[in-house]
């Protein structure tokens, strides 16, 4: 028997459902999806979406099926299969190394290698699957993944895209949601054909969704688009839908407003929500790329931003500006010819600029410069100089982001009644690499201690698709904050708003959660301590009680009080064992898993050496623990990460076999050791292997058998 090799690669790109046939001789009949169901169950917060596509291939030859179907970019695959002509492939999640060292062997074994096309979908990952499917035959591919929703601006979002790029005969979404409390905010807006933001959000069900409430805490939405109806809400153009399915939803806090604990099977999860108090004063830097690729359109719609957002800011708070390019320059807003500048510290023979000073002073902020209160006069003539900013030279990044680090440690308040700023946040845009000073990742990132104590938080903004997003989410994750990518599309000038407000009201600082460590396994925690906590938002903890505990007691520590566990008059709400899921410890492993990745991304050193000398000393730097712990806990819950992989084996049971293990894998050669990005690869008899590659390209090996099946390609970009 030859040995059929599925190749499934990752994809830098909600759910996207796409077929298509590969090019032939004549015309033929091309494949029909005619059978796409979506059902996502939320529980407490914990959404888990199954969806079944089935393809059939009319014609009377084979044909290839390409198979596109996108997952946020927060959410994890947990179970992939796929039924060929009654041959069922089943998926299992291995080791990333290992599936690394399959393809070396694939590759050396003289195996030629594909390229696999990127596609543009905001904040998602791509599944894509090529399959070459026999004539009047049908396939059915099951894809399972899980996410935890998160609080934004007061309501949680669950978003499914839905792009068959076809009419389909049977498409159904069902969403049932279930929360220990009352559910009191439901929107569902019309299904949209644009990933563009809209501020003028209508508080309306569709007319095509249909709303079944069981009860006050649990409801059913069924969305079932007749073939006219799909038509129509993709503008009468007879090639399908596309767009998402967006469910909006928050749930009643007015009894016991922050605290909500619940348990189940010896796990709890505790869900806090900042009290809606006037928010905290703010000191916010501002540090804008003004290189000269933001030339033409970005540098009118970062005008356009900024005019918006300077109008947001509040009159207790303090604002400074920050632009850079080859130089940094550090805005006087009362005296504009006095603003700092400060050269890089080498040269750079491609940019035409003055020569670069030899004293350290010269590069460095001055004492005591003036941050500028947020009143409309000083709003106006930030606006002015916002208007002149021009695009040219470039792209300081370690400068920039020092000198913003420097500015809120010794600024001081530009106003005689201030004595002291209020704390600070940096809100840091680029849309390129660094190209002028030191450019090194390693040298900009040891600017930010991992010893977060006292930090300042900085968040990023990757505008475009030039800028390198994975270094700013590593530069924010160090700094204990967040990264996002601001897409280059008419609605940009909206991305940054739609930013600015997710910051703009912090609440509370230095929130801390205790509890009594005789009724928790405080090894198994997730995280405990946040800095900034803003409004509209949620903090989550997640842990495992011990054995016996019923009441969970505790305290939360923040900036403006405490807060007691439990509620008074509310002991942890056990959830009814209506499902035979464990989800709550599936919760407690997702979040676990998050938030481990996240401590590996931050305190990784990408170089050798720097790693070397950071952790002489150490048995084993606290960032690969983490690494290691969340590879345990993907390979226990079956999540594919960017530690893991998901291979898919054929056995003649439909049961994974691995015996005689004849193994051949994708991947990418050249892909950094360190870099966390899924794997996905190859194995065994008739096997499939699931595997991540670098956004650089997809790796990949085509066989096949009588099985009809070529290869398929699923790539994720985490």
């Amino acid at each position: 028997m030859r040995l059929c090799v599925l190749v499934l690669a990752l994809v830098a790109v909600t759910i996207t459902s796409k077929v298509t046939a590969a090019p032939t001789e004549k015309q033929v009949v091309a494949p029909k999806i005619y059978f796409l169901h979506i059902k996502s169950d939320i529980r407490a917060r914990y959404a888990k979406t199954f969806v079944t596509s089935k393809v059939v291939n009319p014609a009377d030859k084979a044909q290839e099926v390409v198979y596109q179907m996108t997952i946020p970019e927060t959410a994890f695959i947990s179970n992939f299969t796929m039924l060929l002509d009654d041959e069922l492939m089943k998926g299992q999640v291995k080791e990333r190394t290992e599936a690394k060292h399959e393809y070396h062997a694939a590759k050396e074994s003289g195996q030629t290698a594909g390229h696999v096309a990127t596609a543009t979908v905001r904040d998602s990952n791509q599944v894509r699957i090529s399959v070459n499917v026999g004539p009047q035959s049908k396939v059915t591919f099951n894809v399972t993944y899980e996410e935890l929703l998160v609080r934004r601006k007061g309501r949680y979002e669950l978003s499914i895209n839905v792009n068959p790029r076809q009419v389909v005969s049977d498409l159904v979404i069902d969403v049932f949601i279930k929360e220990n409390r009352n559910i009191t905010l439901l929107q569902v807006p019309e299904f949209r054909s644009s990933n563009e933001i809209d501020f003028d959000e209508i508080d309306e069900i569709s007319n095509l969704t249909q709303v079944q409430r069981t009860s006050k805490q649990e409801l059913h939405l069924h969305f079932a688009p007749s073939e006219s109806d799909q038509i129509r809400l993709a503008g009468n153009d007879k090639s399908g839908l596309g767009g998402r399915f967006v469910v909006r939803y928050d749930v009643d806090r007015k009894n016991q407003p922050e605290s909500e604990i619940l348990t189940r099977d010896g796990y709890f999860v505790h869900f806090f929500t900042p009290p809606e108090v006037k928010p905290l004063p703010k000191h916010v830097v501002f540090v804008l790329d003004v290189s000269g690729s933001m030339y033409g359109k970005k540098m009118v719609q970062l005008k356009e931003a900024m005019n918006a957002i300077l109008d947001e800011l509040r009159p207790q708070d303090y604002f400074n500006l920050i632009e850079f390019s080859h130089p940094v320059t550090i805005l006087n807003l009362d005296t504009p010819s006095n603003s700092t500048v400060i050269q890089p510290a080498e040269s750079s023979p491609w940019y035409d600029q003055p020569p670069v000073s030899p004293d350290p002073a010269l590069r460095t902020v001055p004492d005591n410069i003036n941050a500028y209160p947020a009143t409309q006069f000083y709003i106006n003539i930030a606006k002015e100089a916002v208007e002149k900013m021009t695009a040219t030279g470039g792209t300081n990044i370690h400068d920039s982001v020092k000198a913003a680090i420097e500015l809120t440690q010794k600024a001081v308040p530009n106003n005689s009644t201030e004595t002291k700023l209020p704390a600070p946040i940096i809100i840091f845009l680029t849309d390129g690499e660094a190209t002028v000073g030191e450019t090194g990742a390693d040298k900009i990132l040891e600017l930010i201690s991992t010893d977060r104590d006292g930090g300042v938080p900085i968040f990023s903004l990757a505008f475009g698709d030039d800028a390198d997003l994975k270094f700013l989410k590593r530069l924010s994750l160090r700094a204990g904050a967040f990264a996002r990518k601001i897409y280059e599309a008419s609605d940009a000038a909206l991305q940054l708003r739609d930013f600015y407000r997710q910051v703009a009201s912090p609440l509370l600082t230095n929130a801390t959660f205790e509890y009594d460590k005789e009724k928790v396994e405080g090894k198994v925690l997730t995280k405990q301590k946040f800095g900034l906590v803003f409004s509209g938002s949620e903090l989550v903890v997640a842990g495992k009680l011990i054995s016996g505990v019923e009441r969970l007691d505790g305290n939360v520590l923040t900036s403006r009080g405490n807060y007691l566990l439990p509620v008074p008059g509310e002991n942890p709400a056990p959830i009814a064992r209506d499902t035979e899921d464990n989800f709550l410890e599936r919760l407690w492993a997702f979040l676990s898993i998050k938030q481990k990745l996240d401590q590996y991304e931050a305190g990784r050193l990408e170089s050798t050496a720097a790693a070397a000398a950071k952790n002489a000393s150490e048995e084993k730097p606290a960032f690969e623990v983490a690494k290691g712990d969340a590879l345990k806990l993907a390979l226990q819950f079956s999540f594919v990460t960017p530690v893991t992989s998901l291979v898919v084996v054929k056995s003649d049971d439909g049961t994974a076999n691995e015996k005689e293990p004849s193994k051949v894998v994708i991947g990418n050669e050249e892909e950094e050791e360190n870099e966390l990005t899924p794997y996905v690869g190859s194995s065994y008899h008739n096997a499939i292997a699931l595997q991540s590659v670098s956004t650089a390209g997809s790796a990949g090996i085509k066989m096949c058998n009588n099985l009809f099946v070529s290869k398929i390609i699923l790539k994720l970009v985490f």
